[in-house]
């Protein structure tokens, strides 16, 4: 039976800006890990998803390889609330660490232990 992980921390997108980018690291130097990704607005019932891209293709699953990252962006331009980045992994893995990157404020950095 496999255990399903959710990982979420809370993002604020910046007003001027039309994109969040997230870094996604695996830290993990053997295993790689596929999960899914589901952005949504932190105070609404709803939760419907915000489209997330990476290299401009519309993605909500991914895998990354053992030490790998990937930069996922984020559509926020019609969002002026903060944002929930949940990460679902069904197979391994123990969370995430997050780092904010004080000299760009719209960028985040995420570690997939």
């Amino acid at each position: 039976m496999s255990r399903t992980n959710i990982s979420r921390c809370t993002l604020s997108p910046k007003k001027d800006n039309n994109n969040l980018y997230v870094k996604v690291k695996n830290r993990n130097e053997a295993l790689s890990r596929q999960f899914q990704i589901n952005v949504y607005v932190k105070d609404t019932s709803a939760k419907e998803l915000l489209p997330v891209y990476v290299d401009d293709q519309l993605t909500h699953v991914d895998t990354l390889k053992p030490g790998a990252e990937k930069v996922y962006r984020i559509d926020v331009s019609s969002v002026k609330e903060k944002v929930i980045f949940e990460i679902v992994q069904k197979k391994g893995g123990s969370g995430i660490k997050v780092s904010r990157n004080s000299k760009n404020p719209s960028s985040v950095e995420l570690h997939i232990k």
